[in-house]
């Protein structure tokens, strides 16, 4: 019987809950907003699958990959390339399962905007699965969905954090040929409790329901990855994790699950078909490329079925063949190694529910009048057309 006494040994991946026999798990959200499986004893047969699921406690060796190849790469279509986090990698990979008549499991939104995983059949379907989101997703009962689809011959991509794509691989129990799984490495996952109050603190200060997230816009380049939030009023709110909550909130270190702190699956040898992450240093990687600011995507293919959708695909594709040693030192810090947790992660929880998020920011971690000052100058240089002017001097 699962039981979670350290809560940096549970990653939330839903595995013990979607394989228990007699539904006695169920997924419910601690003080701070994360999952954490509970069980119902008096449904319990002590069969034991969950702990033999669950990809932190069970001791059975991972399948080890022969070769990896490392490629950054970015998608051809300019209205993909500007709507996506880094390079569009995943749009063209799930254009090409769905044309395949599959079906793509990607992170998206519900009505509500929480972050949740969601299946796709049509191309249209996967365009909110395009960016980042800082937020652990609800998975809910995906993967038996993704194993009723496997099983009826189904074409299946599925997408996730490592440790999401690993509680499917043990939840599933053997390998399918007609399954393709894409892990995104991370720096760590906040809760969506923390998510709803941003969201509530919005949507009072402009007094208007949010229509649209994007966590990474693009509107002042790649490297300048900066919150977009669009209101039902017209209105937009562009924020750098310099002045955002959220980001903020992220990038600090102080808001993510305790299980990201001490990250399993902080090594080259993921069990996905495909890793991908941030390219931010193309132009090390690759000396011939100049770095336009419209950003590309670091890859890694681990198995002969990755390299062969790869190969599909290829065609959609910039692609510059680098090395992986490079790649991870320039990039891939995240790759093999967890973040460290700010010092005041505890308490900025515990507090979350006390005060206001904005009283709460500033106590733990403020904004400055110098943070605001820098980023009004940047809205007014980019406004003016100055902004990648000196983008491309400072390049140079």
């Amino acid at each position: 019987m699962i039981e979670i006494k350290d809560k940096a040994k549970c990653t939330g991946c839903t595995a013990c809950a979607n394989i228990c026999p007699k539904k006695a798990i169920v997924m419910k959200e601690d003080f701070e907003g994360f999952l954490y499986p509970e069980i119902d004893k008096n449904k319990c047969v002590n069969c034991g699958l969950c702990d033999k699921t669950c990809p932190i406690l069970s001791t059975e060796k991972r399948k080890e990959h022969n070769t990896m190849e490392a490629f950054a790469v970015r998608c051809k279509e300019y209205e993909i390339l500007k709507t996506s986090t880094s390079g569009g990698f995943f749009t063209p990979l799930a254009e090409y399962i769905i044309n395949n008549k599959g079906i793509v499991f990607g992170v998206g939104f519900d009505k509500d905007l929480n972050i949740c995983h969601k299946e796709a059949r049509i191309i249209n379907e996967i365009q909110e699965f395009r960016g980042s989101k800082y937020v652990q997703s609800f998975l809910g009962n995906t993967f038996i969905k993704v194993k009723e689809y496997l099983d009826n011959d189904k074409f299946v991509l599925f997408s996730g954090t490592p440790c999401q794509v690993e509680g499917l691989k043990k939840f599933l129990k053997k390998e399918y040929n007609n399954l393709v799984t894409v892990d995104v490495i991370c720096h760590g996952v906040p809760s969506p409790k923390l998510w709803r109050k941003y969201l509530e603190y919005q949507e009072k200060k402009h007094n208007s329901k949010i229509v649209q997230v994007s966590f990474r816009s693009k509107k002042y380049g790649y490297h300048s990855g900066t919150m977009k939030l669009k209101f039902e009023n017209g209105k937009e709110y562009y924020g750098s994790a310099r002045v955002d909550y959220m980001l903020k909130s992220f990038f600090k270190e102080i808001s993510s699950r305790p299980a990201c702190y001490e990250c399993k699956f902080k090594n080259r040898n993921h069990i996905s078909d495909i890793t991908i992450y941030d390219c931010w240093s193309i132009h090390k990687l690759c000396s011939q490329v100049v770095d336009d600011d419209l950003g590309y995507t670091n890859i890694i293919i681990h198995s002969s079925n990755g390299k062969r959708i790869f190969n599909k695909i290829s065609e959609k594709l910039e692609i510059y063949k680098v090395d992986i040693d490079k790649q991870i030192e320039y990039d891939g810090i995240m790759v093999e190694h967890s973040a460290k947790p700010n010092s005041n992660r505890e308490s900025y929880y515990k507090e979350l529910d006390e005060e206001k998020l904005e009283k709460h920011i500033k106590k733990f971690i403020p904004v400055t009048r110098k943070d605001y000052l820098i980023e009004k100058i940047k809205f007014f240089m980019y406004n003016i057309g100055v902004l990648n002017f000196l983008k491309k001097i400072l390049k140079r």
